[in-house]
Order: structure tokens, then C-alpha cells, then sequence
């Protein structure tokens, strides 16, 4: 791994590592919802992540971009940090909108994404719960990779340590921010922030399923401004999702949901039960009073 992204991922496993010890600690992880193969996959995921396929991913994108593209080399070094940052930071997070909304919306796509959503218990540890395809293909890290060889490398510690730390921060399981929204004088500054920001309301309802559940929406990664352009927002408050997950039971190994299609899935449907994709236009859906 480039030693730029190796700062940032080191300031992401440390807020990661604070969350989980605090979710721990109140209490969390005692549900019976919880199974023994959630920890394996979580682990080997993050693991996969760390130790193999982003590192693999940026030295091959550095590797690509230096010998097709060699006099770009440090070409973008000179720029204002407020227009690199723009160039690094907007782009990966517009595309991870489309790479995510994809797989949601195309049957062919899902398994890689799938992994991310078995989880009965939305917490933490699962912000970097996925299949290896997921996370090697991620358009983000191919994109930072060409912004390291363009000169942009300490901007992309700024923008990948941002992007992180949302991550984790909008999968924390324990609620923390119901509160706000019904606070009165707050509440308004909530429905500020996120219709520019991904917050844990939205993010809840995208794992979610049954009521206030939003398979099909909420897709953003950091900027939420996405979702609403493109008709795909639904603003929850303080209401949280029936139940996470996928459909029914999912009795599919723990190898086979980090490494298809190596492995082959039993299942691979949808958590809409079977629903098309619907079609999405306007700014979105609101559940709030």
C-alpha cells in the first residue's frame, strides 16, 4: 500500500476500533441476532481489505496509470489543495453512488454486494463487511490510485480519511442520534446536514426492510446530495427500519458470501422479495412529521 493511504487507513482502524469497543461495552453485541459466522465474515473481510485487495488495488492503479499515462506523473501536484481535494474527494464519491445504486437495482451485481446486507444487527463492525469483488473493483480506490500518480497523494490521506471515518461512523448500531431529531431547536440543523450528508438515519433505512426499510434508496456514500438529484432519497428522522437483513433465512457459509463466485451461493435474491427495482424520479420521500 502507498505510504499516503497507509496514515489515513491507520486514523479510519482507530475511530473504527473506538466505535466497537463502545458498542462492546453498552451492550450490543449480546443480541441474539448476532451469530458466530457474522464475526468470521467481519473479520476476514476487514482483514481481506486491509492486508490484500487495497493495497492491491492502488498498486495496480499506480502501476496502470504510470505506464500508459507516464508524462502524468506529479502533472496535478501544483493545484490549490481546495481544487484537489475537489478532484480527488467529488468524483469517488459520485461514482461509489452509481457502483452502489447498480448493485441494488442489477440482479447480476448483487452477490457482491449481498454481504454487506445479511447482517440481522446493524452495527459497526459491518461498515466493511463485503465480498472481495465488492471491495476490488470499488471505483474509488482505481480513482485515488491515478490521483497518487497525478501528485495528489497528500490530498488523498484528506479525502480517504474523511471518506473512512463517515463510513464507520454512519453504520454505528447504537441509535445515538434518534435523540437529535426530536430535540426541537436541533432537529432543523439534522434535516440541514443531511440533505448535504449521509448521516446513520439515512443509512439505517438502506439496510433496513419492512417498514421505514429502504432497499432501493438512500445510496449515498459520504454526500447525499446524490440521492436527491437522482430521486432515490427517503428521509426517516428518528424512525428506524422493522428489521435489517436480507430475505428470509440466509443459511449461505461464510466463505461463500466473502468469495463468490468462487464459492457459489445458495441465494442470491434481492431483500425487495422478488420486487423490481422501482423506477426513481423527484427529490424523494420523507417520513418525517
Amino acid at each position: 500500500m502507498h505510504a499516503d493511504e497507509i496514515y489515513s487507513s491507520l486514523i479510519v482502524a482507530g475511530v473504527f476500533a473506538a466505535i466497537a469497543l463502545l458498542e462492546f461495552l453498552l451492550g450490543l453485541y449480546k443480541s441474539e441476532n448476532r451469530f458466530g459466522r457474522d464475526w468470521i465474515i467481519d473479520l476476514v473481510s476487514l482483514a481481506q481489505l486491509a492486508l490484500v485487495l487495497k493495497p492491491a488495488a492502488l498498486f495496480l492503479s499506480v502501476a496502470a496509470a504510470s505506464y500508459f499515462w507516464p508524462a502524468g506523473h506529479g502533472a496535478l501536484a501544483g493545484l490549490p489543495f481546495w481544487a484537489a481535494f475537489l478532484i480527488v474527494f467529488i468524483p469517488d464519491d459520485f461514482m461509489h453512488y452509481w457502483y452502489h445504486r447498480m448493485a441494488h437495482q442489477w440482479d447480476w451485481m448483487w452477490p457482491m454486494h449481498r454481504t454487506h446486507h445479511t447482517p440481522q444487527q446493524y452495527q459497526v463492525t459491518i461498515a466493511f463487511r463485503e465480498n472481495w469483488s465488492w471491495l476490488f473493483f470499488m471505483p474509488g480506490f482505481w480513482w485515488v490510485g491515478l490521483m497518487i500518480h497525478l501528485g495528489l497523494g497528500n490530498v488523498v490521506i484528506v479525502s480517504t480519511m474523511i471518506i473512512g471515518v463517515h463510513n464507520v461512523v454512519v453504520h454505528y448500531g447504537l441509535e445515538w442520534d434518534r435523540k437529535l431529531y426530536r430535540m426541537p431547536g436541533v432537529r432543523s440543523v439534522m434535516r440541514g446536514i443531511e440533505r448535504i450528508f449521509n448521516t446513520p438515519s439515512l443509512h439505517r433505512g438502506h439496510h433496513g426492510l419492512g417498514e421505514n426499510g429502504v432497499p432501493f434508496g438512500n445510496y449515498a456514500q459520504t454526500l447525499f446530495i446524490w440521492d436527491q438529484l437522482f430521486g432515490t432519497a427517503t428521509f426517516l428522522g428518528d424512525k428506524v427500519p422493522e428489521k435489517y437483513g436480507t430475505i428470509a433465512e440466509d443459511n449461505s457459509k461464510w466463505h461463500q458470501q466473502l468469495w463468490w463466485p468462487v464459492f457459489r451461493l445458495p441465494k442470491a435474491k434481492h431483500p425487495s422479495e422478488g420486487l423490481e427495482a422501482p423506477e426513481t424520479h423527484g427529490i424523494g420521500k420523507s417520513f418525517e412529521p
